[in-house]
């Protein structure tokens, strides 16, 4: 539905920006995986934010369909796209 929706938008002439979590694996276990996507999506810079504690980020970006995606890395807070049912990691 993001992907409908922030395509739609930007067609319609919009400015769409979607931020998003890099997982460190992706449903198939694999790393590494937006590097081999096929729609130039690249590191930028690190960007650090305070939660329980300071953690840098990595940003990565691109544009696809119009619409300019950014993708946050850090393996300890996004590590696969389904929770590994620890409580912390369920809140967080």
């Amino acid at each position: 539905m993001v992907d409908e929706l922030s395509l739609t938008l930007a067609k319609l002439g919009q400015e769409v920006i979607v931020i998003s979590p890099y997982y460190e694996r992706n449903r198939h276990g694999r790393t590494g995986y937006l590097q081999k996507d096929p729609s130039g999506i690249y590191y930028v810079d690190n960007v650090n934010v305070q939660l329980d504690q300071q953690y840098t980020l990595g940003v990565h970006e691109g544009i696809v369909g119009g619409v300019k995606v950014m993708f946050l890395h850090h393996a300890d807070i996004f590590p696969t796209p389904y929770c590994d049912g620890n409580a912390a990691n369920t809140v967080r």
